[in-house]
């Protein structure tokens, strides 16, 4: 004769185990189980959505904050270690191997760019004298100023063409010409047509002590640092961009979900036989 364990539960159904089997005898007036099916709702993908949009409002900050500062950082710009003297008269060596032009030259002279007192539309600093630019071995008996404008942009006349060039932080100067120009506009076009290999003249006939800016040696390190702070922003704005993507998608996908029904309660109802 074999054993017979029983064990009854509060809602009448009976666990019956007899030489190893157990069965399951359940009560006809039981509520039998419940098993909730819930489907998932917007609160994950709304999440995510937010977390991606403050990123790529973070990366968007960071390439604006980068961008500001490179402007800064031009407008910054020092020319004391890029200047020299050169007197009433030089001699420059134009240097353009890879054929790409170059920004060239700035001649200064001291003196107000700004002062007229004599009211005759040229600054003070220039009046009574004559100023020469000329390429090679140029030479000229002509009176008055002797500039070769396929090479140089002279100008002294208050409010003229040089007025318009960026002084950075020259004080006390004029900026009278704009030498080896010969960068391409939009174009392709350039305004000067200095030869690499070439030399570039420069005097005057009163004693005036000048000075000469070079303009590429000034821009390299700021080219230099320009390329790296442009591949972050750029990074920067590429991952703002990219984040925004995302969240937009996360949301999207949150407001499908956003008021959905869920799943009804299944309930299994056994009964004895």
């Amino acid at each position: 004769m074999g054993l017979r364990s029983s064990l009854v539960m509060q809602d009448g159904t009976m666990w019956t185990q007899k030489d190893g089997q157990t069965t399951v005898q359940i009560n006809p007036n039981s509520p039998g189980f419940t098993v909730a099916n819930p489907q998932k709702g917007p609160k994950v993908p709304m999440i995510i959505a937010a977390v991606l949009v403050v990123i790529g409002l973070i990366g968007f900050s960071i390439a604006a904050i980068v961008g500001a500062s490179i402007e800064d950082r031009y407008n910054d710009l020092s020319t004391e270690d890029y200047t020299r003297v050169i007197g009433d008269n030089g001699t420059l060596q134009y240097d353009d191997a890879d054929g790409m032009g170059e920004e060239g030259w700035y001649l200064l002279i001291e003196g107000d760019p700004k002062a007229d007192s004599d009211r005759n539309g040229q600054a003070d600093a220039c009046d009574g004298v004559n100023f020469s630019i000329t390429w090679g071995d140029a030479t000229s008996n002509e009176s008055g100023n002797e500039i070769d404008t396929k090479i140089a942009r002279f100008d002294c006349d208050i409010g003229g063409d040089n007025s318009n060039e960026e002084y950075f932080d020259i004080e006390e100067h004029i900026i009278i010409a704009r030498i080896c120009y010969t960068l391409a506009d939009e174009f392709g076009d350039k305004e000067h047509t200095c030869l690499n290999g070439g030399e570039v003249h420069v005097s005057n006939d009163g004693g005036v002590n000048m000075s000469i800016l070079d303009l590429d040696k000034m821009y390299e390190p700021f080219v230099e640092e320009l390329i790296v702070i442009g591949v972050f922003s750029g990074g920067s704005f590429a991952a703002g961009c990219c984040s925004i993507c995302g969240g937009i998608v996360a949301l999207f996908v949150g407001l499908m979900r956003f008021g959905g029904k869920k799943s009804p309660e299944q309930t299994i109802q056994f009964q004895s036989q």
